[in-house]
């Protein structure tokens, strides 16, 4: 039985489409942190590269989940929210009401 699939031939034409990776990232370690991370990599089994990637991509999603989040204490969102509700002062007013210079 030779010929194609309808469903081999879209899985390989999704996958090369999707897996084309051009970026580079190049680091230096020491040969002690390289080590400890392909002895991390192999206990996953998983490529060097492979889990380099997953876990530069884990704690760059903590970071900017953690980093880019505003919290507050009750307290301090209590007075945030209770500024939000004040009218705008006259001078903003008067602000907002001109017409921009690039219009």
């Amino acid at each position: 039985m030779y010929g194609v699939f309808p469903y081999n031939n879209v899985m390989a034409t999704t996958v090369s489409r999707t897996s084309q990776k051009t970026a580079r990232i190049d680091i230096r370690l020491t040969s002690e942190q390289r080590e400890l991370i392909e002895r991390a990599a192999a206990l996953t089994g998983s490529t060097l590269t492979q889990w380099t990637a997953q876990q530069l991509m884990e704690a760059a999603q903590r970071d900017i989940e953690t980093r880019a989040r505003l919290a507050l204490e009750s307290e301090a969102f209590d007075a945030f929210q209770a500024a939000l509700e004040e009218p705008l002062p006259d001078e903003a007013q008067q602000l907002l009401a001109r017409s921009p210079q690039w219009a």
